[in-house]
């Protein structure tokens, strides 16, 4: 929402075809394509809905960029936040923005304030494999006053101990995927006006299916589910 496997010399021969066939697969890199995904609380109740479309493809070579729209809706089905991020893939691993993972509008609703954000990429390489360690990433956002200039607050994001447990069939209301299962933790550390702030730790348990993206995304705190996103259509 960091990883890139190390392949061997033979499977590295046959890399750029398998690469381009991932690449041209992989459902959030094709033109007009549509996401729609309902969350959830701990208790089954609705809580939100999002929506993204692809508005923009860019290929080059093996290489492919996409920009998506996000759309976020409240438990009434008004519109809450929107905003862009983007999704890649090159020599066969598909990327995502980790901007994705952080709501910029929703965090830079203040006007008077300047938001600028800057992370790593999520790797999600071929050939996954059960207990493989993926990469850790890292994602900061500055808040400033645009008038002064001043610094008023900055929120760190680090995604650690990304671990493949293995595959899983899972069922969604978009349909049933042979998945595998990713788990990392997610602390979030903030500071205001040079001030630290108490921090948060959460773990969170991926569903990710080759050629489409994550079906289903769970958040645990202190090992109590928290919330948890289902994939509900995809065009």
């Amino acid at each position: 929402m960091l990883r890139l496997l190390l392949m061997c010399c033979l499977m590295l021969l046959v890399l750029p075809a398998k690469a381009q066939t991932a690449c041209s697969d992989y459902q959030l890199l094709r033109e007009n394509a549509k996401y729609e995904l309902l969350s959830y609380n701990q208790r089954d109740k609705q809580t939100g809905r999002m929506t993204y479309n692809v508005t923009n493809v860019d290929r080059s070579g093996d290489k492919v960029e996409a920009t998506i729209h996000s759309q976020v809706y409240d438990d009434k089905g008004k519109l809450a936040t929107e905003g862009d991020f983007k999704v890649g893939c090159e020599n066969g691993s598909i990327w995502m923005d980790m901007n994705s993972l952080m709501n910029q509008n929703q965090m830079g609703a203040q006007q008077n304030m300047e938001m600028t954000m800057e992370g790593d990429k999520m790797l999600y390489p071929t050939g996954l494999q059960a207990g493989q360690k993926l990469e850790d990433g890292t994602i900061t956002m500055e808040m400033k006053d645009k008038g002064s200039g001043q610094n008023m607050m900055t929120m760190v994001m680090k995604v650690t101990d990304r671990t493949v447990e293995g595959k899983e069939s899972i069922k969604v209301p978009a349909g049933t995927y042979e998945s595998y299962k990713i788990r990392y933790n997610t602390e979030m550390e903030n500071r205001a006006m040079g001030m630290k702030m108490p921090g948060m730790r959460m773990e969170t348990v991926e569903y990710y299916v080759p050629e489409v993206g994550m079906v289903r995304t769970e958040t645990y705190r202190n090992g109590k589910l928290m919330s948890y996103t289902v994939l509900s259509k995809i065009e």
